[in-house]
């Protein structure tokens, strides 16, 4: 499990997707990543052909381990100039402190991939945590005449911030976030600087629409914060003459459902039956089910697509409660679709 150091507190750990959030960026640009951290490897590798996912496989692994899927481990399969295809096992590792078996976990991971699946794995790490000293590169046993090395390359962000990252806005954010959890004021202050600083740096809009998404996804707010937040972003683009975001998602989910249940107790005040209150009551409960759901669903298997969104708020009370049990043997995004197709 990835570990966030004893400065970070628990509820801080978990109401800041660093994971989801990082987990969506890799796969969203993967080729771009690839090429920040590992040049020497895109040289590697036919772009023509599309990276295939290999989420079964690495939850299998992973189930296997013992370890809950909570660090970023992305499996993929890429066709080499040469012809040949080669499994790529990308570790993103997020924490603060030192971790004492984590070159053994990482070995640990690609002995699995080899044994069960008879593949030989490139391993690939990207330390995004924040002591400059912890750079892990190798596991290496040796005893009675045996021998046995693991040896992966890492890219520290630590290393690139400075120089050619100085202007990378989602490694800004990601540091940022590390930096600031549990000083809320002080992250409201970060956010508000990163955010502001998208519409001067000459992004496109749909660009600036996803690092937005990007940075609220990291950098989560107290809800006084957030909605402070939230009218100085509109504010600030009709200053700039930019309405790009205008709203966070988040919070207009929580605010519409606060809404539907308002109007549902209106409606039973307005009719003066008891139909029309536990309706609004009903109808709340399970708004506000769904909406509890697909943040953990999120966290969980990673960005959720519209259909996939839509299909969880159409569950009932009782289907949205079965699902909050078995979304806990989930490990992927296909576990997520296949349970659906079974409702």
């Amino acid at each position: 499990m990835t570990r966030i150091g004893n400065d970070v507190a628990d509820d801080e750990r978990q109401d800041s997707d660093y994971d989801g959030a990082w987990k969506e960026l890799l796969r969203s640009h993967l080729m771009e990543s690839l090429e920040d951290c590992f040049p020497e490897f895109i040289k590697l590798i036919n772009w023509d052909y599309e990276p295939e996912w290999l989420d079964k496989e690495i939850s299998q692994i992973v189930g296997q381990s013992g370890h809950r899927n909570r660090q970023v481990d992305l499996l993929f399969k890429v066709r080499l100039l040469d012809g040949s295809d080669q499994w790529i096992l990308c570790h993103l590792e997020i924490q603060t402190s030192y971790e004492a078996d984590f070159e053994f976990r990482i070995d640990l991971y690609r002995s699995g991939l080899k044994w069960m699946f008879r593949r030989d794995v490139l391993t690939l790490v990207i330390l995004a945590d924040l002591s400059p000293d912890w750079r892990p590169t190798e596991h290496h046993f040796k005893m009675g005449g045996f021998e046995s090395l693991c040896r992966f390359p890492i890219c520290k962000i630590l290393d690139r911030l400075a120089t050619e990252w100085i202007g990378k806005t989602s490694v800004v954010a990601q540091v940022a976030a590390l930096l600031t959890a549990g000083n809320p004021d002080a992250r409201f202050s970060a956010k508000t600087q990163l955010v502001r600083n998208l519409y001067t740096l000459g992004y496109s809009s749909d660009r600036i629409r996803e690092l937005f998404r990007f940075i609220d996804w990291m950098m989560h707010l107290p809800a006084v914060l957030d909605r402070r937040f939230k009218a100085d972003l509109v504010a600030y683009e009709e200053e700039m003459h930019m309405p790009y975001v205008t709203s966070v998602e988040r919070l207009a989910k929580e605010e519409g459902l606060e809404e539907g249940l308002e109007k549902g107790r209106e409606k039973g005040r307005e009719e003066g039956r008891v139909e029309g209150r536990v309706e609004g009551i009903i109808k709340g409960r399970e708004q506000g089910s769904a909406t509890l759901l697909l943040r953990q669903l999120t966290r969980l298997c990673g960005v959720l697509s519209d259909d996939v969104e839509q299909d969880v708020r159409k569950l009932s009370l009782e289907q949205s409660q079965n699902l909050g049990e078995a979304l806990l043997d989930f490990h992927t995004l296909e576990d997520l679709k296949s349970w659906l197709k079974t409702k």
